[in-house]
């Protein structure tokens, strides 16, 4: 598999984001490898919740390269990734691999078993159909578009309303999903992008049109 094929099939695969502090609180020693691997350049850390774990088929491509380590119950240990080229490990609960793509690219990516996964994401407030579908328009789309695409998927072309869109902002705000800024700009907070993982899921089962 490409490097690129690889990085869209396991993002596709992301279940939610966990925040540096929250990796540095529960899991001590992956957030020293993380930190040792990137230094200053610190990519969103994505849980992909799998069953088992597809090593790389190269190690170096398009300018990145990976960098792997092995975790069982708090202890990590760097992989010799050449060494398993294309194999699969099978993950139990406990057991963990921190994919580290580095480089031209950087992708950070912690592959959990699925009873481990719901630990590691933040629970969230409950939310209404609109504000799952402005989660998902601002995890996909440009900030430009944004408004304009909620109204078009909500209403159809040609519906309007002064206040709707940025009174769900305020509600998202109010919920520490979305942050916006004096000029009116929002934006997700790690919280959001979390909640975005799922709001797309939903806003393609309720809203004709939403492709993520």
């Amino acid at each position: 598999m490409s490097f690129l094929n690889r990085v869209r099939e396991v993002t596709a695969d992301t279940m939610g984001f966990m925040s540096k502090r929250d990796l540095q609180e529960k899991l001590p020693g992956v957030f020293k490898a993380y930190i040792d691997t990137y230094g200053t350049k610190k990519p969103d850390i994505r849980i992909v919740s799998s069953s088992d774990f597809s090593f790389p088929t190269e190690r170096y491509s398009m300018g990145s390269w990976h960098v792997v380590y092995a975790v069982l119950n708090g202890t990590v240990k760097q992989i010799n990734v050449e060494q398993y080229y294309g194999k699969h490990e099978k993950l139990v609960p406990g057991s963990m691999f921190l994919d580290c793509i580095k480089g031209n690219n950087n992708f950070c990516y912690l592959h959990v078993h699925p009873q481990d996964a719901n630990p590691l994401l933040p629970e969230g407030d409950e939310l209404t159909d609109d504000e799952y579908l402005v989660l998902a328009i601002m995890s996909g789309y440009k900030s430009f578009a944004r408004e304009n695409k909620y109204f078009n998927l909500k209403y159809g072309y040609g519906e309007r309303s002064e206040t709707e869109y940025k009174d769900i902002l305020t509600s998202l705000a109010d919920k520490k999903l979305v942050k916006v800024n004096k000029a009116g700009s929002a934006q997700l907070t790690m919280e959001g992008k979390n909640r975005a993982v799922q709001a797309k899921k939903i806003a393609k089962e309720k809203f004709k049109g939403f492709y993520g």
